[in-house]
């Protein structure tokens, strides 16, 4: 079959030509500086899409940070005027104004930068394109069946179309694009790109409209020609690596390469068994660009959930144009452990934000967590760190979870040489069951491992080992008051940027000497205090509370006075809800929720069984101002 390709030259009358493939290199020896070729390739009368897959990598200027169109993990941008910090970065229009300033400068993570000062440089681009390799192998990609090409400032691979086996498809760039957020760790933070791992990786490689220099064409900055490069370059290090590109070759050598080109794409390969498939189940990252440069999302872009702010300073009009899409979809949540609990959130705890519930010791936070965490590993990745309780704690309390043990007789049972052998047994099965009933999912951190302390940059440590590039759950629990203290906005920002990251929603728990006051359902001065705190940094915050807690006390709130049926009715729901099981250390627990985006302000009542570990939702009021 015949295929075209469109090819650009800056010089041509046009600038653009539409090329069968063949006679590619006659282009290149006619126009040997600065000759583009457009991704994807085209046949006659035909919309399906042909070609390799190109993944580029490319050195990286301050500049290119701000007009990538993708954010960059834990990268915090500001532009500064005239030794003045500006609040927000302006519209792209404006921005470009601004950088021609010989004032200007562009502070990354608070560090100083020229527009043009090199950011990420060679180095950094030969390590992540090592790693993509090796990420590419994973998935069963022959190396062999890979064309690396490089130029003083860039490497790219061109994976050859046959053993993806997708092309000829309408949608082939976003196949590439699922394969290039799986190997490029390019991941989904609330509806915008993200780069993670491998910053220098370039997003629009898959975008219909990126253009990509010609192997054996001269680089128009540069003057180097893009060359192929093979593995034993690699060997070598990066300083023979560079030295390899920045070589000059004669005209016959740059077109022989163009010619090599030529026959790598069009020699026929066979697929990689199964392949195709599992790039199409891969999720699709959002679209570089979603509401960054002004321009209104595309239909690929919006499919992929934009982003409800651009983080722009642009007139309002803009804005909502602009999130549209967003703004008329409901927010993304994960199921909490109660349906009252849910809609009080708003439809549940908001996915990719950060959540805070505190409180004194003992009013089962950590219980809720256990409860929350098993829940959601069912349909997420969840990461459970506790800085208070180590595996065989935290084993002891799963085995309570299931029902078959009560976690006080359990321990006391294991202590008694009259009953510790048979307690052994009804524990043994208890372990079994709860780990017969989970899956892959879970992944458990006690101070076995931590040693209690807590760290924002090791849980963000943790969080990046966690398997798959899915929605995931980050639960830590009995973090102190302490050590979030030692620098509170630091650690909340880490958390909240964590939060921000590939999807993942974040829970913590945080120890607090708080009292029940006389009147739990009103927002009192203390109250206001932890907003103060806390709001600007978290989606939610809870207060849980069990001190002076019971039912008589709580209908009387409700009511104004108490009320004996009611209460009966609350005791009947309770022993219902708890499958006729009431426990001399049954307990009640309230939980005020203060702040929720979405949400409301509530307060819920629990029924609280520390032997089993078990929260029962059993009714809710709202809560308002004193």
């Amino acid at each position: 079959m015949q295929q075209f390709v469109s090819l650009y030259q800056a010089d041509m009358e046009g600038g653009e030509t539409r090329s069968d493939l063949v006679r590619v290199p006659e282009f290149v020896k006619s126009c040997p500086e600065g000759a583009f070729r457009s991704i994807y390739f085209s046949a006659e009368q035909s919309s399906a899409l042909y070609g390799p897959m190109v993944i580029a990598f490319a050195v990286r200027k301050a500049r290119d940070l701000l007009f990538e169109g993708c954010d960059y993990a834990g990268v915090e941008i500001q532009l500064e005027i005239g030794g003045r910090r500006l609040p927000q970065l302006p519209a792209a229009s404006e921005l470009e104004r601004l950088l021609a300033a010989e004032d200007c400068l562009i502070l990354i993570n608070g560090n100083q930068y020229k527009p043009t000062t090199e950011v990420l440089g060679f180095q950094q681009v030969y390590d992540d394109t090592v790693k993509c390799i090796e990420a590419l192998k994973r998935l069963g990609i022959p190396q062999e069946t890979m064309a690396i090409y490089a130029t003083p400032e860039e490497i790219s691979l061109e994976i050859h179309a046959g053993v993806l086996g997708l092309e000829g498809s309408d949608d082939l760039d976003q196949s590439y694009y699922r394969l290039l957020g799986a190997v490029g760790d390019i991941k989904d933070s609330g509806g915008r790109a993200i780069k993670t791992s491998l910053r220098t990786v370039v997003v629009q490689s898959c975008s219909k409209d990126y253009r990509v220099l010609l192997p054996g064409s001269n680089h128009p900055a540069l003057h180097r020609p893009r060359v192929s490069v093979g593995a034993s370059h690699f060997a070598y290090g990066i300083a023979a690596f560079s030295d390899f590109c920045s070589k000059k070759r004669t005209p016959q050598e740059s077109i022989q390469e163009t010619l090599n080109w030529v026959k790598f794409v069009q020699t026929p390969l066979p697929p990689v068994p199964g392949l195709a498939d599992k790039i199409r189940q891969m999720p699709l990252p959002p679209w570089p660009g979603v509401a960054r440069k002004g321009a209104k999302s595309s239909s690929l872009a919006k499919a992929a959930g934009a982003k409800a702010v651009s983080g722009r300073f642009q007139p309002l009009k803009t804005e909502i144009a602009e999130s549209i899409g967003s703004l008329k979809e409901p927010p993304k949540t994960l199921p909490s452990i109660s349906a009252g609990l849910d809609k009080s959130l708003g439809g549940g705890w908001a996915a990719g934000a950060l959540h805070i519930i505190t409180g004194p010791r003992e009013t089962g936070k950590g219980s809720l967590l256990l409860q929350q965490a098993l829940q959601a590993q069912k349909r997420v990745a969840v990461l459970y760190v506790s800085y208070e309780h180590g595996l065989r704690e935290f084993a002891a309390r799963v085995a309570a979870l299931t029902g078959v043990v009560n976690l006080s007789d359990m321990l006391a049972q294991l202590q008694s040489s009259a009953t510790s052998e048979q307690a052994r047994k009804v524990y043994g099965a208890a372990l079994e069951k709860f780990a017969d009933g989970i899956g892959e999912n879970l992944v458990f951190s006690g101070v076995d491992t931590n040693r209690g302390e807590f760290s924002a940059a090791d849980l963000q440590q943790l969080a990046d080992m966690l398997p798959g590039d899915g929605e995931r759950l980050i639960i830590a629990e009995s973090v102190s008051e302490n050590a979030l203290n030692e620098d509170f906005s630091g650690n909340m920002r880490a958390l909240r940027d964590l939060a921000g990251t590939a999807r993942t929603t974040v829970i913590v728990s945080v120890h607090a000497d708080l009292k029940c006051g006389k009147r739990p359902h009103f927002i009192e001065e203390e109250d206001l205090n932890l907003l103060a705190r806390y709001q600007r940094f978290c989606d939610s915050l809870l207060v849980m509370l069990s001190e002076k807690v019971n039912l008589r006390r709580f209908v009387a709130l409700l009511k104004g006075q108490i009320d004996a049926q009611l209460v009966g009715s609350l005791e009947q729901r309770a022993l219902q809800l708890a499958g006729g099981k009431r426990l001399k250390t049954d307990t009640y627990s309230l939980v005020r929720l203060l702040h929720s985006r979405n949400g409301r302000r509530d307060l819920l009542l629990y029924l609280y069984q520390p032997d089993f570990v078990r929260f029962f939702e059993l009714a809710s009021t709202v809560m308002s101002r004193s």
